[in-house]
């Protein structure tokens, strides 16, 4: 891959489409990373408007929804399946990714289904290459990290997650800012949202699975966006009694986006596969098209009763 890289005129490196801050992060810190040398290097992701949370990110705003037409090699971070790409592009790539479902679309696949955030595969790229992480490269490993073990609260964190977070620290990672900005800082909109989602949330199967469903005229009521869901999904895994949470969201060109949470017990990647989605044990996700979202709310609760035992 190193000569791969070395050996390319533009290189493209891609977030996929609705970006979190583990697929930004990864992509911003490789961009970090490429600055460094002679190659020329676009940061890419086809949503047009991207969150302005991850705005503490570096090089937030070198970021492109145009994707060149010079590129000769694309790498793509934190993307499960090729068409989370957002772009339809069949030159070299590589992959970099840390979900138990994908795809291994790329012409290199660098993907550890163990690691919990794909910045933890790059660093440990990284640390294999020897290549020096500076400090805009570990604020923005750190940021990945941070978010998916939920601020190191997943059970699943390792000591070499501790060990990850205490080295990108010592090279210039800001956990105060990365914290600020990832967990303490919310919009009034998405207080509304919550406040509606808590309120229209059912408890069924005997208190193991909550249920939250999401309209758009909650959207527009609300003045919030699919991303402020996310929060209140993993919020609702913390119920005593909940170890599945279940959110179905009405989409704009129809069809709906499911998203589920599990306590590790049910395999949330698996459950959502035969709906072609994907993830990981812990937290999956699928957009599924031309469905009555009824029913599918209905299915689906009865594939969830069918493994919960």
């Amino acid at each position: 891959m190193l000569s791969l890289i070395d050996s390319s005129k533009h290189v493209v490196l891609i977030a996929h489409e609705h970006p979190d801050v583990d697929s930004l992060g990864s992509a911003c810190a490789f961009y970090s990373h490429l600055l460094r040398s002679k190659t020329k290097v676009t940061l890419f992701c086809a949503t047009p408007s991207i969150d302005q949370k991850l705005s503490f990110l570096p090089w937030f705003d070198e970021v492109t929804d145009k994707f060149p037409s010079d590129a000769d090699l694309a790498i793509s971070f934190d993307c499960g399946s090729y068409s989370r790409l957002g772009i339809e592009y069949e030159g070299e790539l590589i992959n970099f990714d840390h979900h138990i479902s994908n795809e291994y679309y790329g012409t290199y696949n660098c993907i550890d289904t163990n690691a919990l955030s794909t910045t933890q595969v790059l660093y440990e790229w990284f640390v294999a290459k020897t290549i020096k992480i500076n400090g805009k490269m570990a604020n923005a490993l750190y940021a990945g990290l941070l978010d998916d073990t939920r601020c190191f609260s997943a059970p699943s964190c390792t000591n070499a997650v501790f060990d990850m977070a205490h080295s990108l620290i010592q090279a210039g990672a800001n956990h105060a800012l990365c914290v600020e900005a990832l967990f303490h800082s919310h919009s009034l909109a998405s207080f509304r949202l919550k406040a509606e989602m808590l309120k229209r949330m059912k408890i069924v199967h005997d208190g193991r699975v909550a249920l939250l469903e999401v309209d758009q005229a909650l959207f527009a009521s609300s003045g919030a966006f699919l991303r402020d869901c996310k929060a209140v999904v993993d919020e609702v895994l913390s119920l005593k009694t909940v170890q599945m949470a279940l959110l179905v969201v009405e989409l704009k060109r129809g069809g709906v986006k499911v998203s589920l949470r599990s306590d590790g017990v049910i395999n949330a990647a698996e459950l959502l596969h035969c709906y072609g989605g994907g993830g990981h044990r812990i937290r999956a996700g699928a957009r599924i098209m031309d469905v009555d979202v009824e029913e599918i709310v209905k299915t689906i609760l009865i594939d969830i009763q069918k493994e919960l035992v």
